[in-house]
């Protein structure tokens, strides 16, 4: 059976939060960039994967204290 592995070092929620606001600031760029060009969605994708990254970021974050707390 596989063994579990716990992550030796869990996201931080200010790194995760930076995150965030970068990727808020890259759609707001793209937006920018789609109102005078049209979409590009290359630029759509790459958000799109960069967003589940994030999502994920949380989520073993909220495994990481699940686990510290009893």
């Amino acid at each position: 059976m596989a063994e579990k592995t716990k992550t030796k070092n869990p996201p931080n929620l200010g790194f995760l939060a930076l995150q965030e606001i970068a990727w808020t600031l890259g759609v707001v760029a793209m937006a920018i960039n789609a109102a005078n060009r049209g979409v590009d969605w290359i630029w759509v994708g790459l958000l799109a994967c960069w967003q589940a990254f994030i999502i994920w970021g949380f989520v073993k974050l909220r495994q990481a204290t699940r686990q510290q707390s009893p």
